[in-house]
């Protein structure tokens, strides 16, 4: 076992997911899924004489490995199969053939379609329902529904012979013309609907039809339609067996996702030194081409989830026309914490080094804000700087708090350009010189009049500007710089 094993293996997870041994080349020869990472994986370095003879082998030419975490066993189950497909690994031998969980097929494609199990999921115009987890559960749900509805099953259908499941009242046999296209397809239409979920409808009119017979004295059709109506609501129960085992699946899953982001928070509350976990965190990050339409962006994030109803966005006025990433921070903050009645979040993320640090904590300590934590997240190592601290907070590579502080600081990236690419879409449909700090209407006319057209005021220079008539050098340097940043972005 090397290093990089070692290493790896004091990293593991305690959690689902497949994990892929790797040999010294790289090629991937073996794939697993474990209900706990941490446990499985180790138990493949520890106790090696053991082993069988295939596992002592494979484990012999182990150099690296991988781990990829699922939302539950059943997610890593399903991953397992479609790795071990697609890298058919050496020591891998179940599981290398085409088996993957049950679906209901309805060949809706054909004139008189048929329903029938399938694990393959095929691009051919049929509808599939599934998959279905509990395979046992849904043969005997297609049992009932043969039963019920009479579809045809023969993958050929030979028109004018009919078969035996046509004598034995299995099939309405459209082979020999004892069932129209549109009666036929109208009944399939109605497997649908069950297999969808939607029993009710169909129970309401068996019972009529039922109730109809009876009344006129049709008592063997009224049995039939009895025992089809038993028979709908016995599938019905199994299909919203099938369906509740899948929902609450996703229901443990989506407690999981809860379960894991509140263990986030808490983890980065420890490793920042924090009274308390921060339930609400508001992140900030600037935005520019070259110091032209300067934008900042904030985002909210609440127990670790984003709350996008509280973002904010601010198009930057202080620093337009000249890259000032530190005056931009000190802008946007005072204009969201400036007032000393303004309220607070947990914890404030600036998206940069010491530098944007030390602007905000000007601004939010000035106005009177002294007990809000805040910290900046260098981009290069991922570093965390705190406030009066020299040295950075490093988060371990594989911590949810490292992976949740960057989520927020991407989000906030992701907003602001999203923001800065509007501004310029919407600079695009009115005149650039409008979005150029100190360029108003009097100048933009002025520069318009003496150059006649856009191409000369973006070839001058900034004297040649500058000695205009009701211009200014600021006023000439921002404009010249606008262009400048455009030029230098093709």
């Amino acid at each position: 076992m090397n290093e990089v094993i070692e290493e790896k293996l004091q990293l593991l997870p305690e959690r689902p997911g497949v994990y892929l041994m790797k040999d010294k080349a790289g090629v991937i020869i073996y794939v697993g899924k474990a209900v706990i990472l941490k446990n499985r994986v180790r138990q493949y370095f520890q106790n090696n004489h053991q082993h069988a003879p295939k596992v002592r082998a494979m484990v012999e030419r182990i150099e690296d490995f991988e781990i990829i975490i699922t939302g539950s066993e059943v997610e890593a189950l399903i991953l397992e199969c479609n790795l071990i497909k697609k890298y058919r690994p050496k020591y891998n031998i179940s599981l290398k053939d085409d088996k993957m969980y049950p679906y209901l097929k309805v060949t809706v494609q054909e004139k008189y379609p048929r329903v029938f199990i399938t694990r393959k999921v095929l691009e051919d115009g049929a509808r599939y329902f599934g998959p279905y987890t509990d395979a046992t559960a849904l043969h005997r749900c297609l049992r009932l529904l043969k039963k019920m509805f009479h579809f045809r099953i023969c993958r050929h259908l030979k028109e004018g012979q009919s078969c035996l499941e046509y004598h034995i009242k299995g099939c309405l046999a459209p082979c020999i013309g004892q069932v129209d296209t549109e009666e036929y397809r109208a009944m399939i239409g109605k497997v649908c609907l069950f297999l969808e979920g939607k029993t009710r409808q169909v129970e309401i009119d068996l019972k009529q039809q039922m109730e109809e017979a009876a009344e006129a004295l049709k008592f063997e059709q009224a049995a039939r339609l009895r025992d089809q109506l038993q028979a709908v609501q016995k599938l019905a129960k199994m299909q919203q067996g099938i369906i509740r085992r899948e929902r609450e699946e996703g229901v443990n899953r989506l407690q999981r996702v809860y379960d894991q982001t509140t263990g986030a928070v808490e983890e980065l509350g420890r490793y920042l030194g924090l009274k308390k976990a921060p339930y609400r965190m508001e992140c900030f990050d600037i935005s520019h081409m070259q110091g032209s339409e300067t934008v900042a962006s904030m985002v909210v994030f609440e127990g670790g989830v984003a709350k996008k109803s509280d973002y904010r966005r601010f198009k930057i006025r202080s620093a337009e026309g000249k890259p000032d990433d530190f005056k931009s921070m000190r802008e946007v903050t005072t204009r969201r914490y400036g007032a000393p009645d303004a309220e607070m979040p947990d914890l404030i993320v600036i998206d940069g080094g010491k530098g944007q640090l030390s602007s905000a904590l000007e601004i939010i300590r000035g106005a009177g804000h002294l007990l809000v934590p805040v910290v900046g997240l260098a981009k290069r190592e991922e570093e965390v700087f705190r406030e009066g601290e020299s040295e950075p907070v490093i988060l371990p590579r594989d911590s949810q708090a490292l992976f949740l502080i960057q989520r927020i600081r991407d989000e906030a990236h992701r907003f602001a350009i999203t923001y800065h690419r509007r501004l310029r879409g919407k600079r695009n449909m009115v005149s650039v010189l409008d979005h150029i700090e100190g360029i108003g209407p009097k100048r933009r006319q002025l520069l318009y009049e003496h150059y006649g057209e856009l191409e000369k005021i973006k070839e001058a220079s900034v004297e040649e500007m500058a000695g205009l008539d009701g211009m200014n050098r600021p006023a000439a340097e921002a404009v010249y710089n606008f262009f400048l940043a455009q030029r230098n972005l093709r």
